[in-house]
Parts: C-alpha cells; structure tokens; sequence
C-alpha cells in the first residue's frame, strides 16, 4: 500500500521506552512522586511504573491525562 506506515515491533518498543523516560523525567521535573501521580490519575502506583519503563502500553487516553496532570504538551510524532 502506498504511503503506508509499517513500525516494526524493535520501533515500537523504542517509541514506548523513550515516551516513558519522558513522562519519568518531567513528573520528577514537576516534584511528583509515582504515589502522588497515581492518586492525582486515579490509577496505581505500579501502572505509572510500568509506563515510565516502557513495559505497559498506553492509550492517547492516558497520554492526554499524563499532559493535564503534569502540565507538559507531549509532542505527537509526524510522518
């Protein structure tokens, strides 16, 4: 298919590594703990671990709660 974008699974795990690394860096940043993080998101502790090392998937859902409750604008990867 023409103009179609194929991530491999290697990509994919990179992006997710690099994204959590993001969110851990500016969550300190902003003086959060992953307690505080969790309860202010309503999620567990673990969840944000997960995240923050690239071991749990999120959904734009969740990137846009990371952006309201850390106040950071997380930049969408153009094509």
């Amino acid at each position: 298919m023409t103009g179609e974008f194929l991530a491999t699974e290697n990509q994919i795990i990179d992006y997710r590594l690099k994204l959590g690394d993001k969110i851990r860096f500016v969550r300190e940043q902003r003086g959060y703990s992953q307690e505080q993080l969790a309860a202010l998101m309503n999620i567990n502790r673990s969840t944000i671990s997960k995240i923050e090392n690239g071991k749990f998937s999120i959904t734009v859902d969740y990137l846009v709660r990371f952006s309201i409750f850390l106040d950071y604008e997380f930049k969408v990867i153009e094509r």
